[in-house]
């Protein structure tokens, strides 16, 4: 059988620990000879019984490999082999890299900077400002943005990079199926402007304990990862420990002492990841300063009223009735203001007639 094809079959082994695999395949002599091992040589090899039964049920899958392997690219689906050149050159260094990605799009450019950002799923506003401006800006500035395609924090970041460049998806099931499906168009999106990879082969439902899996790759693609909002138990700190593990820089995001959603960054924050207090920061560990300058966004001028109103406004969010009693203006001339405030990028509209200022329009 052709190499790369054993390589495929060899995806049939998923359920079993990549280590585990690739040892197979070294022992065999190759991927073409991984199917034929004796049980007594599995058991040699620490396969437990339930992995013993994985390798037999794949090694009955042989007449069924040539057909599934030619339905790939006709689905759009490529199979991108850890032999192949395209592989991504860092994860190659991960100690339990996958044997092969499955992509559909593109795989991210080795020659840019490539930026992990991931979160919690319920995130705040304020959590998501700060995943779309850090997202925008490091884009803009020629930064490869990756995540996990989740609800919260994943999303926010990968849509404000496709408006600026281009954004990868690390699923936990198969390339062909988008999840959560809600996302479907920002799925489509990725693969038109960047790419959606899978080490899980088509079909593959995602479940819970592909999860950490998935994040494990996240981390291995990249040069640096990026917490936004994280609780003590959150699944994005799993990636900062993988992205530690690795050897890769670990970034995260301050927030509110008196949210749970910050404990877990500040966590990080104590034991020695990088305090992020803007995209600049990235900008400069990269060497991107210039390209930052470049998006910079160019303040429209404030009347006077306007100015006068956006004083009484902060990063947190202040209500309409506080700002009448504040300012002293009438409540047409109020609303107005913010009106043209929010129209010109100042400030945001939040529930509940609240308004606070933007993280993306500098007060310089």
């Amino acid at each position: 059988m052709e190499r790369k094809k054993a390589y495929y079959w060899c995806t049939c082994l998923q359920m079993i620990t990549p280590i585990k695999v690739r040892r197979l395949i070294e022992e065999a002599g190759g991927p073409s000879e991984v199917f034929g091992q004796s049980d007594e040589k599995l058991v040699q090899m620490g396969f437990t019984a339930r992995e013993q039964r994985i390798y037999h049920e794949a090694c009955a899958m042989e007449k069924t490999i040539e057909e599934e392997y030619e339905k790939l690219s006709q689905s759009g689906i490529r199979f991108v082999t850890i032999e192949d050149e395209e592989y991504p050159v860092l994860l190659k260094e991960v100690a339990d890299r996958p044997i092969g990605l499955f992509v559909k799009g593109n795989l991210p450019q080795p020659d840019f900077p490539k930026i992990a950002i991931v979160g919690a799923r319920a995130c705040s506003s304020y959590g998501k400002e700060c995943a779309e401006e850090i997202a925008r800006e490091l884009s803009a500035a020629g930064a490869q943005i990756v995540s996990g395609m989740a609800y919260g924090i994943d999303c926010c970041s990968q849509k404000a990079a496709l408006e600026a460049g281009s954004s990868y998806a690390v699923l936990g099931g198969g390339v062909d199926i988008c999840y959560p499906r809600e996302n479907i168009g920002l799925y489509e999106k990725l693969i038109r402007q960047g790419g959606v990879i899978s080490e899980m082969r088509p079909k593959t439902r995602s479940i819970p304990v592909l999860f950490p899996r998935r994040n494990r790759i996240i981390s291995g693609i990249c040069d640096a990862v990026i917490i936004i909002e994280a609780r003590k138990k959150s699944g994005s700190l799993i990636t900062a420990e993988f992205a530690g593990e690795q050897g890769r820089s670990v970034y995260a995001v301050p927030g509110s002492i008196f949210s749970d959603l910050s404990e877990g960054c500040h966590e990080l924050i104590r034991n020695g990841a990088v305090l992020l207090s803007s995209p600049q920061d990235i900008l400069v560990d990269f060497k991107l300063e210039a390209a930052a300058r470049k998006v910079h966004r160019q303040k429209m001028p404030l009347t006077e009223i306007e100015q006068d109103v956006y004083r009484f406004i902060e990063r947190e969010p202040v209500h309409i009735e506080i700002l009448l009693q504040k300012t002293g203006y009438p409540a047409g001339t109020l609303c107005s203001a913010l009106f043209q405030m929010e129209l010109k990028g100042y400030i945001s509209e939040e529930a509940g007639g609240c308004y606070k200022r933007t993280f993306n329009v500098s007060d310089s």
